[in-house]
């Protein structure tokens, strides 16, 4: 055997031995079809072209918009009744569509899972606002029986981001904000597509210490600018109140509550792409990833004021006053309505692949989803309503191929 030869064969099996991680995976490809909207379009005129039935445009909007946290070419449908041409949206399978209809109209139940056979680890890490709610689940696992280990670290929805798509660390990545193009891409880079389940409603909670007596109601606008470097004194954006300076406590910028803060707050008021520079260059301002810093922090002056999931306020009502923001406060009804202006949905995201080769992940998520409204409001947050729970489940059954 000559050395050449067995120089290529060492060189060649040594390639086969290199972590794959940062080798691209093969574009992902969905099943289904994509069709550019024309005027006049409606999706209850697309479904009776696709599929015979108009009422399948509920399964329309349900797979556009995963399809949508995938793909930036697909245009996110936030009214079913409206449609703009040039749009291009996802058509799913015909027996998809049919399937997701026959589900929502008998509620989707997860295969029963007994904790007490479940074995092998679960590692999860993201955002400070998902932490107590998967905290909580976790502990409901193990009291019902599973003998792994479970490790969920607090570190923001971007970083948990980070771990989940660039280094591939854990299983589990939880959020308080949707999945970026970005991150989906990093994610693809070392073989993983992310698949999504909403798992409940936060209203990010304004709040001020208890002595704080002249404040109980915002406009978006108004909480935009106490939070912007264009003021530095609270009689700066009313006159009847203090001159005093503002201070400030924000969750840090890897936290998907500042991003939510940044998108739904700054922005409105200040421009697209504008809002976090205000924010960063405000006086007075202090980050921290740790929202029991940023409670502290708030209690210590009459003259703070900070945001965070509504959980860490209400562990806290005996020395915080919640705002009310557009004169409406955060509450189940409103929350669950749409109506208070900073609800934010939840998420744990996840992979078909980790929950195949890991039946322990895939077993945790079902027990989450299965118990999840039980529990949640016990943490702080609000309970999903049996459609999104219901859609949450049907990911669960897609991902793993059921």
């Amino acid at each position: 055997m000559s050395k050449l030869f067995v120089l290529a064969v060492t060189v060649i099996t040594l390639l086969a031995l290199l972590p794959t991680a940062g080798i691209a995976a093969p574009p992902f490809q969905e099943e289904g079809t994509q069709y550019t909207v024309q005027a006049g379009d409606t999706l209850a005129m697309i479904a009776e072209k696709q599929y015979g039935d108009k009422m399948l445009y509920t399964a329309i909007v349900y797979y556009n918009n995963r399809m949508a946290r995938l793909d930036k070419n697909i245009s996110p449908i936030s009214d079913a009744n409206s449609l703009e041409p040039g749009w291009v949206i996802y058509l799913p399978p015909a027996e998809k569509a049919k399937r997701y209809a026959e589900l929502m109209a008998k509620g989707v139940t997860l295969p029963e899972v007994d904790p007490l056979t479940v074995t092998g680890d679960i590692i999860s890490a993201g955002s400070s606002t998902v932490f107590p709610l998967s905290e909580r689940m976790a502990e409901r696992f193990k009291d019902e029986g599973y003998q792994g280990s479970i490790t969920i670290d607090s570190i923001g929805s971007g970083a948990g981001f980070e771990r989940f798509c660039k280094s591939g660390e854990t299983d589990i990545a939880n959020a308080s904000r949707p999945i970026k193009h970005s991150e989906v891409e990093s994610c693809r880079a070392i073989g993983r597509e992310p698949v999504e389940f909403r798992v409940g409603t936060d209203g990010l909670a304004v709040v001020v210490s208890k002595e704080n007596d002249f404040l109980t109601n915002l406009t978006l606008e108004q909480l935009a600018k106490i939070f912007s470097d264009e003021v530095q004194k609270w009689s700066e954006v009313d006159p009847s109140w203090p001159n005093e300076d503002i201070k400030r406590f924000s969750p840090g910028t890897d936290s998907g509550t500042f991003d939510f803060f940044v998108e739904y707050v700054m922005n409105a008021t200040y421009g697209k792409d504008a809002g976090k520079e205000r924010i960063l260059k405000a006086a007075n301002l202090q980050l921290s990833e740790d929202d029991n810093v940023l409670v502290q922090g708030v209690m210590g002056s009459k003259y703070a004021i900070g945001y965070f999931g509504y959980a860490y306020y209400q562990e806290n009502t005996d020395k915080l006053n919640v705002l009310s923001i557009n004169g409406i406060a955060p509450d189940e009804v409103t929350v669950e309505a749409g109506e208070y202006p900073l609800a934010r949905p939840l998420f744990l995201y996840s992979t078909g692949r980790i929950m195949t080769e890991k039946p322990q992940v895939a077993a945790f998520i079902n027990f989450y989803l299965t118990y999840v409204n039980e529990e949640i409001k016990s943490v702080g947050y609000f309970p999903l309503g049996a459609e999104t729970l219901n859609q949450s489940r049907l990911a669960w059954l897609d991902a793993m191929g059921q």
